[in-house]
């Protein structure tokens, strides 16, 4: 066979292992495939699977401190423009950050790590969405070569026309049973977080 086919041969069952690989780990969980690129006409545009988006980011050192660990306010930056993205693609319009709730950094993240930035949506209310958003970490240097689930949070986005008005929300269209758990736990954050509101708000009007 010659040298050519055999690297031809060789890239194919590279890729078929490959492949395999992120099936088994998105079958387990593991993390988020990105949906790039996906035929409108064959997916409907309202489900988490639509929205769903990842970054992948090298850790470097304008990203962390003397002691080489990132600085939060980077992963929260990172964070953000994922949950961004996730809003954008279910409404298709201007949308901003209204709160960012349960931030919960697990692990610290060195240098020279690559981190894996992914969200999808979980809840949706007539005015608002709610974005789970978690950081993996792959550390690829020194004594121990693992990857960790390192930072998590749920982000509240609301869509806005031109004129910076609230516009409604189109609501997530769920197709399974662990999308629907997920959704009722974010609805019950969002009424948790609205009962909290409007104690506050009564408690001003009596002062």
């Amino acid at each position: 066979m010659k040298k050519k086919e055999l690297e031809e041969e060789g890239k194919k069952r590279y890729e078929d292992q490959k492949l395999e690989r992120m099936e088994t780990k998105q079958r387990n969980g593991e993390f988020i495939v990105p949906s790039v690129n996906q035929d409108r006409q064959n997916k409907e545009e309202y489900t988490v699977g639509y929205s769903q988006s990842s970054l992948i980011h090298l850790v470097g050192p304008s990203d962390c401190t003397l002691h080489g660990f990132v600085h939060g306010g980077v992963t929260m930056k990172l964070m953000d423009e994922v949950a961004g993205i996730v809003a954008a693609r279910h409404c298709k319009t201007n949308i901003v950050t209204a709160s960012v709730d349960a931030i919960d950094f697990h692990r610290k993240i060195k240098k020279g790590c690559i981190i894996t930035i992914s969200g999808r949506m979980t809840f949706t209310s007539n005015k608002s969405m709610e974005i789970e958003v978690f950081v993996d970490a792959d550390t690829l240097v020194g004594d121990t070569q693992e990857r960790y689930r390192a930072v998590s949070a749920y982000f509240t986005y609301v869509s806005l026309s031109k004129e910076g008005k609230p516009l409604p929300v189109p609501q997530l269209v769920i197709e399974s049973e662990e999308e629907k758990k997920r959704f009722e736990e974010g609805k019950g954050r969002y009424l948790q977080t609205k009962a909290k509101r409007q104690a506050h708000m009564q408690s001003l009007t009596q002062q």
